[in-house]
């Protein structure tokens, strides 16, 4: 787990999938109790925000959720910190830092285990995805490579 004194990162988990919504579950505290968060993908920002939650100089478990929107598919950071208010350390003291897969519109997934015949591009077909999504969505190096039994997951779509 990436944790440091004032925040102890729950959700998101290394390599979960992020679509149209953002859910951030952490223990903390930061001044002023507000918090900051941004994805990049390479070293460019897609989304970002600020929140407040809990108390300032208590440590409180906390949930928030941001819709987000971005046009980047696959590997992500998701940085999540509280805010400086002396400006000396951006983005902000407690930066912690988790690997996340983006994929643009996703409402959430489908859990599909393969099956003799199952391409990605059928499976897509089968769910309303593409296959594009399917193979960043489980890091799937070669598209044409998979295996019967090998439990992929499938986003879906707001739209499907």
């Amino acid at each position: 787990m990436n944790a440091t004194y004032g925040i102890q990162l729950r959700h998101p988990l290394p390599y979960d999938l992020v679509g149209t919504r953002l859910t951030l579950a952490a223990v903390g505290t930061a001044f002023e109790a507000a918090y900051g968060w941004r994805l990049l993908h390479g070293d460019r920002v897609v989304d970002q925000g600020f929140f407040q939650a809990g108390s300032m100089g208590l440590m409180e478990a906390f949930v928030h959720e941001e819709s987000i929107s971005f046009e980047s598919t696959g590997p992500a950071m998701l940085q999540f910190f509280g805010d400086d208010p002396s400006g000396e350390h951006p983005p902000g003291q407690d930066l912690v830092e988790v690997p996340v897969i983006l994929i643009p519109g996703m409402q959430g997934y489908r859990v599909h285990q393969v099956v003799a015949g199952d391409t990605l591009s059928k499976i897509a077909a089968d769910y309303g995805s593409q296959w594009q999504h399917i193979a960043a969505a489980n890091r799937i190096p070669n598209p044409d490579l998979i295996h019967v039994g090998q439990i992929l997951k499938v986003p879906i779509p707001e739209d499907a």
